[in-house]
């Protein structure tokens, strides 16, 4: 008798947890990041103007389903203002999702290899605005514990957003 109690809880536990992670996943491919994240980067990029830089940057997030993570990490390059998802992105690099942080490290650099101080002036950025960002590139470029990969595209970054903030940068 026991032994069926436990069965049965283990059973309905694992229906419960298999149950909600399909519904979240159902979820993640209704959004319209997912539906187009691997299609041409000028839909992709479409579908994040439609959408807007808020509502993009509110999908960078490890507690949201991954497949809407990994489409709103794929759209950052592509938004208005690209700088604002550095935090962000530099926190989810971080991380230790097999397939967040890799992905996040390469949005994270494609940003700050393109920005320039003449498009930063235009959205009225600062160099110095970008600090913390900098700063959280920097600190994973050192941390012995993240992937190789990862901690030189951190520290590329951080050393593209150093130059901005360089007279002539």
């Amino acid at each position: 008798m026991a032994v069926m109690r436990t069965w049965l809880g283990g059973a309905l536990a694992a229906s419960l947890l298999l149950g909600g992670s399909a519904r979240a996943q159902e979820g993640a491919s209704a959004d319209p990041l997912v539906q187009v994240a691997h299609a041409d980067p000028l839909e992709l990029g479409r579908v994040a103007a439609r959408l807007g830089d808020g509502a993009v940057l509110a999908r960078l997030s490890a507690d949201r389903p991954v497949a809407v993570c990994l489409a709103a990490i794929r759209a950052t390059p592509l938004l208005r203002a690209p700088e604002a998802a550095l935090g962000a992105l530099a926190e989810l690099a971080a991380g230790r999702d097999s397939y967040l942080a890799p992905a996040a490290a390469l949005a994270v650099l494609r940003i700050a290899r393109a920005l320039t101080p003449d498009a930063l002036a235009a959205r009225e950025v600062l160099p110095s605005d970008l600090a913390p960002a900098r700063a959280a590139l920097e600190s994973l470029a050192s941390d012995e514990r993240a992937r190789p990969d990862i901690r030189r595209a951190a520290g590329l970054a951080a050393a593209a957003l150093a130059a901005l903030s360089q007279p002539g940068g």
